[in-house]
C-alpha cells in the first residue's frame, strides 16, 4: 500500500477556497489515475495541497484488496474530515466500487465515485460541491457507482506524470481471473485494453514532453489485448519502440503464466543495460508469484506451479543477463504450513530472484479465502514475513553489488541527486552533485550500503 506522489501547488492567498488535497492507497494505477485527476482539478483553477493541509476538498483513492485497506481508508476519510469538518471528501477507487453504501456511511463522505466513473469525478464533485465555507455538509452523500463495463475498451485516466520525470501509461484494466483472496476482479471488472493506435499517440505525447522513462500499467498488463486488431503486450511493445525518440519503458507487474516465449522473445531483443539513445526496455520484471509452494498456489486460485516461477527466472535471466527479477510474496495463507512456507523461502533462494515485496495474509470479505479453515495465526505471520523480508534484503544488497564499475543508466529525478537505473536500483549521486532532472545520466555504483546505493557519472 503507498501513497501517490502528487505534486502540490502552495495556494495563493486568493484562491484559499479552491484547494484540493490527494490520498491515494494501492496499486500503480491508482496512482497514475490520482495525477490524472489532480491535473483535472488543477485545470479547472484548483490548487493542489498536501493532504495534512486544510482543503476545501479531499480525494481519496482507495484500495481494497484487504480488510486493512478498507479499515485504512475510513482512517485517512477520519483525517480528512478532523482537518477540515466543513470539507467535501470524495471516495472513489476499489472500496468505493464494491462497497458504496459502506463508504457512503462514513461521517464526513460527501461523494462516492465508482471506478467507471473515476475520470468523471473532478466534473462530478465540482458540480455538485456545496458549502464550501463555515458550515459543516448536511446534505446526503452523492453516489455514483455503476456495474463496470463489459466491453473490452477501456475509458478513463491514461496516463500521468511520476515526480515529472518519469511517466505512466495505463494500457489495461480488470482481471479475468478470480484468486480466492482476491475481489480486484469485482471492484476492476474483466479485462479491457486500450488500442495500439491510441496508446501509441499517448507514448509519443509524453516522449515529446521530455518524459524519458513510461512505466507500463494496468491491473493485469499480461493480459493485454488490443480491442481492435487484438495484438498482444509482446506486439505492442514491437510497435512502441518503432517510435521516433529518446525513452525507455518498463512493465508493471506479471503473472508468470503470462511471461510467454513471444515476450522474453522481446526482452531478450530490446532490453538494454546503459541505453542513453533511441528505444529500449528496461531490464526488469516484477512477477505476481505470491507463493513458491504448490498447494498454497491451488488453494490460491493461482495458474501456475512453483517450478513455472522458477523457469520463467530461468528462461528471463538466459535472455537478458543479469536482468533485475523481483515478486509479490503472500505470507500466512490459509493451509501455509511451516513446511510449505519453508518450501517457498527455498526456492526463492535457489532461483534468481533479486528482491521480494512480502505481505502478510489479511483476510477480505467477500472472498472464498476468508472462510477456508487453517488461518494462520497473525504472530507467525508476522515471524514469516520478516524471514522473508531479511532474505529478500540480502539477495537485493548481493544484486546491487554485483553492478559496482558497471556501466548503467540513471532517470535524474526533480532534486537533481536521485534516481532510478534500468535495473530498478534507487540510486544517489554524491553529495554536492547534481545533474539535470529528467535527463537519462550515465553513471556506475562506487558504492552499496544496506540502504543507499552511491552512483557516479561517468
Amino acid at each position: 500500500m503507498s501513497t501517490a506522489p502528487i505534486d502540490v501547488i502552495q495556494p495563493h492567498p486568493t484562491l484559499a477556497q479552491k484547494t484540493v488535497a490527494f490520498y491515494t492507497l494501492g496499486c500503480k494505477t491508482n496512482q497514475l489515475e490520482s495525477a490524472t485527476l489532480a491535473q483535472q482539478f488543477t485545470g479547472e483553477g484548483w490548487q493542489v495541497v498536501p493532504f495534512d493541509h486544510s482543503a476545501q476538498v479531499y480525494v481519496i483513492n482507495s484500495c481494497t484488496v484487504t480488510q486493512r485497506s478498507d479499515n485504512e481508508t475510513q482512517r485517512v476519510i477520519r483525517r480528512a474530515k478532523l482537518a477540515n469538518p466543513s470539507a467535501q471528501i470524495a471516495v472513489t477507487g476499489c472500496y468505493a466500487q464494491v462497497a458504496p453504501e459502506e463508504v457512503a456511511a462514513q461521517p464526513g463522505v460527501t461523494h462516492v465515485v465508482g471506478n467507471d466513473l473515476k475520470g468523471q469525478l473532478t466534473k462530478l464533485v465540482l458540480a455538485n460541491t456545496v458549502n464550501l465555507v463555515e458550515e459543516e455538509p448536511v446534505a446526503p452523500p452523492h453516489v455514483w457507482v455503476q456495474d463496470i463495463d463489459k466491453s473490452r475498451m477501456v475509458e478513463g485516466a491514461t496516463q500521468g506524470g511520476i515526480d515529472r520525470t518519469r511517466a505512466s501509461l495505463k494500457i489495461q484494466d480488470g482481471c479475468d481471473f478470480q484468486c480466492t483472496y482476491c475481489i480486484i476482479w469485482e471492484a476492476r471488472g474483466k479485462s479491457r485494453s486500450l488500442p495500439v493506435a491510441d496508446l501509441l499517440l499517448s507514448l509519443q505525447r509524453l516522449v515529446d514532453e521530455g518524459f524519458t522513462e513510461v512505466v507500463l500499467t494496468g491491473i493485469n498488463i499480461g493480459q493485454y489485448q488490443c480491442p481492435t486488431t487484438e495484438a498482444n503486450l509482446a506486439t505492442l511493445l514491437r510497435e512502441m519502440l518503432a517510435l521516433q525518440g529518446t525513452f525507455r519503458l518498463r512493465l508493471s507487474s506479471l503473472d508468470p503464466y503470462e511471461v510467454t516465449p513471444e515476450l522474453i522473445a522481446v526482452l531478450k531483443e530490446c532490453a538494454r543495460f546503459g541505453a542513453t539513445e533511441g528505444s529500449s526496455i528496461c531490464p526488469h520484471i516484477h512477477l505476481s508469484a505470491q507463493s513458491g509452494e504448490d498447494f498454497v498456489l491451488k488453494r490460491m486460485g493461482r495458474r501456475h506451479h512453483a517450478v513455472d516461477v522458477a523457469r520463467v527466472c530461468e528462461e528471463l535471466t538466459q535472455a537478458v543477463p543479469n536482468m533485475a527479477i523481483g515478486s509479490d510474496i503472500i505470507v500466512g495463507f490459509p493451509g501455509e504450513t511451516a513446511e510449505r512456507f519453508e518450501a517457498t523461502a527455498a526456492l526463492l533462494a535457489s532461483i534468481p530472484m533479486h528482491y521480494y515485496h512480502v505481505f502478510s495474509y489479511s483476510k477480505r470479505k467477500g472472498t472464498p479465502a476468508a472462510g477456508f479453515p487453517d488461518q494462520v495465526p497473525e504472530r507467525e505471520k508476522k515471524a514469516r514475513a520478516n524471514r522473508l523480508k531479511a532474505q529478500s534484503d540480502a539477495a537485493w544488497l548481493a544484486y546491487r553489488e554485483s553492478f559496482i564499475n558497471y556501466p548503467l543508466t540513471m532517470v535524474v529525478e526533480t532534486d537533481g541527486r536521485k534516481g532510478v537505473t534500468e535495473n530498478y536500483i534507487h540510486v544517489a549521486l554524491p553529495e554536492g552533485s547534481s545533474a539535470e532532472a529528467g535527463r537519462l545520466l550515465s553513471v556506475q555504483i562506487n558504492r552499496v550500503e544496506t540502504m543507499t546505493t552511491i552512483v557516479e557519472a561517468i
